[in-house]
């Protein structure tokens, strides 16, 4: 491996440029070459086919809906993944996508017409989408040449007359758009009513609506109160040349005015829109989650006197859209930008067309810059988590070499015990992938009763897991082994290993922008010629969302973001054996200025970690190392050791204290 001085960093940050043209990350797995029977149903009849063990069943359901199709004179249906406001991660109420298909990862749309099923998804789910779609669905694998865009497949399977038809609370505006021009003289319709919530009830399994009261966060932790992020929306809406907007994004919502909620699984938002103008602040929600002491913290009965937020039933969103915009001239229309979704096509529709500015929200932009109070809650956030992480491994570690049971399942459970014993722990902050073996090959696996599997001494484990704290939102991938592993896997590791250091030790300019620095994760990787099937990092939020824009450092991002100081962001390179192992190391970053004896001015940026949990040392080959990516592990360790320990010794847990003792001394000179 090559050094990465201040030259070839430079060059690859060059290179960078060019190669992010691309759209998809480069693909030499030969599992996912392509393969004749892609685009054909995954079997020849559906009378012999075998299941595997995890799938559903969708025939009759796919029955069902095509009655509501013929009900609506529809010939063709999309299901999103989306809820009302796109969100990433929605309730289980709201797995309509999942419902019909079988289909359970995170980024998918299903796409039912009168003879076909198809599923559209991205590189993270091949495997998954495999795994669970029965052979009446086509597994659409995005980003390979002879996959067609949703668009083309429906005007190659359309004939004359026939209409295509969605919700149109679940599609972005820009989305919609797009897909109506795309389809050209095919009918796109707007349907009233949903046609998977017609034969998906509670009665046959749904999820009921969620009561529990939204909370305030309070200004120990929130560190700006909400009538002074109102103040500076406000100012930013006057640069934007508009005089009020509608938030749409559920964690913009809950950062604003500093309450959480309890809607959305692992992320703490209350299912909520509002609108801001110098006149009105009205929020959205349902009047059983709004509590007395919510309608104290916004003012909301004493709107005479001081600042205040009017709260009304959230189901008159768009109804009263068209009344709240009567006065407003213009009126901004948050569009998607990195991962957040934008208005829907309902609330785009809802507002006057001469009045729409569509536009990236600022909110967007405010809260990914963390103020001091959030600066110091997500150090303090990580430190606690670097300690129920720790404490976790090391019972493992003890255990699965004696004989002890462990199955991934399992894992999953004690990482959240052990982050509930730390303070202020609100639960995880997403699903738990805790992969072993060939499971840990599929990017974002998702552990079930049908797919665990026993943890022993003969593969890799790689566990990716995070904790929502009230000071703060944590995300952590390590990937270990409690035995012998093989020449191969400790080479794959050190290479993953390698990116992760070069991108975390770089220093940049300010002007550098997200996407152009994944280049530096991915080169040890390059040089080998092998890379991995998703983006290398993303902006994080404070005890609010994971992903959080506008921070995207990947390969094929559409959006180009610089830096800020304060922003915090992931730095996640991996590799993927299919069938074998899967490797992941993922640590969170702060931006902080890079401060040279030799400038005058600021003008650079460089990335401190707040992640603190140990590497495998038994998987790392020093040899491949070169002496400055030496030096960083060695420093981090010291500092793992420092911080970590003492807090694990300050919480007498002993065994974690020695296991992390064991793990963080010096891996080769220089120490």
């Amino acid at each position: 491996m090559s050094n990465l001085n201040s030259i070839s960093i430079v060059v690859l940050l060059a290179v960078g440029q060019f190669v992010l043209s691309g759209s998809t990350p480069v693909e030499l797995r030969s599992s996912d070459l392509p393969k004749e029977p892609m685009l054909r149903k995954r079997s020849p009849t559906l009378d012999d086919r075998q299941h595997c063990r995890n799938q559903i069943v969708t025939s009759e359901r796919l029955s069902e809906l095509r009655q509501q199709m013929n009900r609506f004179g529809v010939q063709a249906y999309i299901i999103p993944s989306d809820n009302a406001h796109q969100s990433e991660m929605v309730s289980a109420r709201d797995h309509r996508r999942e419902f019909i298909s079988g289909f359970s990862g995170s980024a998918g749309t299903a796409v039912v017409t009168q003879q076909e099923a198809a599923l559209w998804t991205d590189g993270r789910y091949f495997d998954q989408a495999d795994l669970q779609l029965d052979c009446n669905w086509i597994a659409m694998k995005e980003g390979k040449a002879e996959v067609p865009k949703i668009t083309e497949w429906l005007r190659e399977v359309l004939t004359g007359d026939d209409r295509v038809a969605a919700d149109p609370t679940l599609i972005g505006a820009e989305t919609w758009n797009k897909w109506q021009k795309e389809l050209g003289s095919v009918p796109f319709d707007a349907l009233p009513t949903n046609l998977i919530d017609e034969i998906w009830n509670e009665s046959n399994g749904r999820p009921p609506s969620n009561k529990q009261p939204a909370f305030i966060l309070p200004l120990k932790y929130s560190g700006m109160r909400w009538q002074d992020k109102l103040d500076t929306l406000m100012d930013e809406l006057v640069k934007l040349d508009v005089d009020s907007m509608v938030v749409t994004a559920l964690d913009e919502v809950a950062w604003l005015l500093n309450i959480r909620g309890s809607d959305v699984p692992n992320e703490p938002m209350l299912m909520s829109y509002l609108f801001v103008s110098s006149r009105d602040t009205v929020l959205f929600a349902d009047p059983d989650q709004i509590p007395p002491q919510l309608h104290t913290h916004l003012n909301s009965f004493n709107c005479a006197r001081a600042k205040c937020v009017t709260i009304r039933p959230y189901d008159q969103f768009i109804d009263e859209l068209k009344k709240l915009t009567e006065l407003s001239s213009r009126v901004l229309v948050p569009r998607k930008y990195s991962y957040t979704g934008g208005s829907s096509f309902a609330v785009y529709q809802a507002i006057a067309a001469p009045k729409r500015v569509m536009k990236t929200s600022p909110v967007l932009m405010m809260k990914a810059k963390k103020n001091t109070i959030e600066v110091a809650g997500m150090k303090n956030a990580h430190l606690k988590d670097a300690v129920a992480v720790c404490d976790c491994f090391s019972q493992i570690d003890e255990e699965v070499p004696n004989g002890i049971y462990w199955d991934e399942l399992k894992i999953s459970q004690s990482l959240l015990d052990y982050r509930a014993q730390q303070k202020d722990n609100r639960g995880a902050s997403f699903e738990t992938i805790g992969g072993f073996g060939a499971n840990g090959a599929i990017i974002h696996y998702t552990t079930s009763i049908d797919t665990n599997v026993v943890i022993d001494n003969s593969s890799l484990l790689l566990v990716d897991s995070g904790g929502q704290y009230l000071d703060g939102t944590t995300d952590v991938s390590r990937t270990l082994h409690f035995g012998n592993a093989t020449d191969e896997e400790k080479v794959s590791y050190t290479r993953v290993l390698m990116g992760h250091v070069d991108l975390a030790r770089t220093v940049i300019p300010q002007s550098v922008k997200d996407t152009r620095i994944d280049i530096l994760a991915r080169n040890p990787l390059f040089l080998n010629g092998l890379d991995y099937l998703h983006g290398t990092g993303h902006g994080i939020g404070s005890f609010l969302s994971v992903h959080e824009s506008p921070t995207y450092i990947g390969i094929g991002g559409t959006e180009e973001n610089k830096f800020e100081e304060n922003y915090f962001f992931t730095d996640e390179p991996g590799y993927y054996k299919s069938g074998h192992y899967g490797i992941r190391i993922e640590s969170v970053f702060q931006v902080v200025p890079a401060v040279f004896q030799t400038q005058l001015l600021n003008r650079f940026y460089r990335f401190q970690p707040v992640t603190l949990v140990p590497f495998e040392l038994k998987l790392i080959l020093p040899e491949l190392l070169n002496s400055e990516q030496i030096r960083w592990i060695n420093d981090y360790n010291t500092r793992v050791r420092h911080e970590v320990g003492n807090e694990l010794l300050r919480q007498n847990r002993s065994r974690a204290y020695n296991w992390l003792i064991d793990r963080t001394h010096c891996i080769a000179k220089p120490c």
